[in-house]
């Protein structure tokens, strides 16, 4: 399955925890807030659960229905 991501900016507080659970998803920007580094895998649903501002939407790319 692929997913489709969507970060809130003005929710990201860049506490980085998606950063710890996914790097090879996400990364901070010069400013401190989360953005896409690469493809979104597994590690992506884990890290939008564990957002403490729910700033991460995750979607599925064939249907487009959110998954978290």
């Amino acid at each position: 399955m692929t997913y489709r991501i969507e970060i809130d900016r003005s929710l990201c507080s860049g506490m980085a925890s998606c950063v710890k659970i996914a790097p090879e998803t996400f990364d901070l920007d010069g400013e401190g807030i989360a953005t896409l580094s690469g493809d979104a895998g597994e590690g992506a649903i884990e890290a939008a659960e564990c957002c403490p501002f729910a700033a991460i939407a995750v979607f599925d790319q064939a249907s487009g229905a959110r998954v978290v």
